[in-house]
């Protein structure tokens, strides 16, 4: 009795940021609707504080070694300490940009503790190890999502997007669950390590559709084509630091889920799921770069690039069986997303406060009249084509090396040529900023903490790319999938 009460004290003491999350979303649900109207920022700087120290708990876990938790069912390793800090760190960003973007608004209290709630299925979804857990993390980002992508309920926009994300929501859900059901009916077990120990005898047909489901159930999450078509109109349609949340923090815990379940249930079994993962990769990053080519709203633009840009990313999940190179990459590569993703999303928060659109065709000559919303953007969307010297260039290499390595000289070639695909729709952004007229009215300066957010976010974007070594290392030491199995 005394040994199991240690042990269980010590599970608890690995998963002290997640106890912290949601001990505070279960402070903050509550004392929200009771604050008075010139007091709901409270929430907002108590999520900061909590944040902060969640985060500071998570970077001491990149340096432990990798182990367990709660019999294997949760993975305490640098791979889950990066997606740790990926989610607190873009949950943080995201809530210095919605602090003045909801002020006065009916749900300015609610919005802190649902992002709370999200952030935390986010880092579950990264370090679970049972399919049980996974459901459940799934359904805590998911629940999260389209809550804060409907709270404006007085939009018509964002209720339709709402209504929408839950639906395919639904409908993946139940394609993912039956999946699961499938594995544990063949292996007698819901632990990812157990699973890789007895899929072998299991009937091959049987596992290839069980894991069909579940790769679908994520690729919801992950916005994988052909699951993506809620992803446009969800985006238009939430408030747009909302938009830039979903298209980073929920997709990266879906890679990171993803990764860890072919890595960790299907080690031997590799093969035939790498070269589907590289086709896949394939199709997604084409058809993200060719429906972004037309689009003259600029948050259905930056939807669809955030789908070609995942694609880069599953170049990294698919090679990660056959070159070292790979997963490396990826976490670079996602470091680097979330900096130029999120920068370019908080940039058109930023115009679309002045200009109450985010028409492509009403951007001429903000170059001069929003100096830094449109340098963010502009660096953010060159970072987010490739160009040196920002970080994206050094993680692309690195995927295209991976590629290469891996065997797969088509699928490099697929990723040179949708980079060079991938400028035309950036530069029709880029272009009107700076080479239109000016329009004849006064703009305010950015909110400050939206500015904060957008001078942290393009220096990240470049910094990543002028002085790679330290994030490289660090892409480097965070790359074990299989440590903590």
């Amino acid at each position: 009795m005394i040994d199991m009460e240690m042990s269980m004290s010590v599970d608890l003491a690995k998963i002290a940021p997640e106890l912290l999350l949601a001990g505070l979303v279960l402070v903050l649900l509550p004392i929200g609707p009771f604050l008075p109207a010139g007091r709901k920022q409270i929430t907002t700087w108590l999520a900061l504080a909590g944040l902060l120290v969640a985060g500071v708990l998570s970077a001491r876990m990149v340096a432990w070694p990798a182990q367990t938790a709660f019999l294997d069912t949760y993975a305490v390793d640098p791979f889950a300490a990066f997606f740790k800090l990926f989610a607190i760190l873009s949950t943080a960003l995201v809530l210095l940009a919605t602090h003045d973007h909801f002020r006065g608004r009916p749900h300015e209290a609610d919005v802190p503790a649902v992002m709370l709630l999200t952030c935390l299925g986010m880092i579950a979804l990264a370090a679970a190890q049972d399919l049980t857990l996974i459901a459940l993390a799934v359904q805590l980002v998911t629940v999260g999502s389209y809550i804060l992508v409907g709270i404006a309920k007085d939009s018509r926009p964002a209720i339709e997007g709402a209504f929408k994300l839950f639906l395919f929501s639904a409908v993946a859900g139940v394609v993912m669950m039956y999946g699961m059901t499938l594995l544990f009916g063949l292996t007698g077990t819901l632990r990812l390590p157990e699973m890789a120990r007895r899929l072998p005898t299991a009937p091959v047909l049987t596992v290839l559709v069980a894991m069909a489901l579940v790769i679908a159930g994520y690729g919801y999450k992950i916005t994988l084509a052909p699951f993506h078509i809620w992803v446009p109109d969800t985006y238009q349609g939430a408030p747009t630091p909302i938009a830039g949340f979903l298209s980073v923090g929920p997709k990266a815990a879906g890679v990171a889920v993803l990764l860890r379940t072919l890595m960790v249930a299907m080690p031997g079994n590799l093969g035939a799921w790498s070269e589907i993962m590289a086709g896949l990769a394939a199709l997604t990053m084409t058809v993200g770069n060719v429906f972004a080519l037309r689009q003259t709203s600029t948050k259905r633009l930056l939807a669809y690039s955030s789908i070609g840009q995942i694609g880069y990313v599953l170049v990294g999940v698919a090679a990660a069986s056959r070159e070292p190179l790979a997963v490396p990459g990826m976490l670079l590569y996602l470091l680097v997303y979330l900096f130029m993703n999120l920068g370019a999303f908080f940039a058109v928060e930023a115009i679309e406060q002045q200009i109450g659109s985010d028409d492509l065709n009403q951007f001429g000559g903000l170059g001069r009249r929003l100096p830094l919303a449109s340098l963010a953007l502009t660096v953010c969307l060159l970072a987010l084509a490739g160009f040196p010297p920002f970080g994206s260039f050094v993680g692309k290499a690195m995927l295209f090396g991976a590629a290469i390595g891996a065997g797969w000289t088509w699928l490099a070639v697929v990723m040179a040529l949708n980079t060079a695909l991938s400028l035309f729709p950036y530069v029709r952004v880029i272009a009107p900023l700076y080479l239109r007229p000016a329009p004849d009215r006064r703009f305010v300066a950015e909110p400050p903490l939206l500015r904060v957010a957008l001078i942290v976010l393009t220096l990240g974007a470049t910094v990543s790319g002028v002085l790679p070594q330290p994030w490289v290392a660090f892409a480097h030491r965070t790359a074990d999938v299989l440590g903590g199995s």
